[in-house]
């Protein structure tokens, strides 16, 4: 009986695991963007790192948010409409370009 409990709970664990590997790949790109669209551009929340693709920055290991959404301050979950944050329910700050002063 021992050895079905822990046979039960390695497969369940397993199958975990299995679904958070599979969960993080990346979705390939639907077709290529016209000449004529605007250059998509990602920012680190935390330190302000910029970046042309998403991923994580290698400094925080934070995720970038797209240049344009909205991000939690405290939590740092983006999303693409103004409001509050889902986890935490604190206002959602939009991501701005970094822009140089004169």
């Amino acid at each position: 009986m021992k050895t079905l409990a822990i046979a039960i709970s390695f497969s369940l664990l397993s199958i975990g695991a299995f679904a958070q590997a599979k969960t993080t790949k990346a979705i390939p790109a639907k077709a290529a963007k016209p000449a004529t669209a605007t250059a998509v551009s990602y920012k680190c929340p935390v330190c302000g790192a910029v970046s042309d693709k998403t991923g994580e920055c290698s400094k925080d290991k934070v995720a970038y948010v797209k240049v344009g959404d909205y991000y939690c301050p405290d939590c740092y979950m983006s999303q693409a409409k103004p409001g509050k944050c889902s986890m935490c329910g604190v206002d959602m700050k939009k991501m701005e370009t970094t822009t140089a002063k004169k």
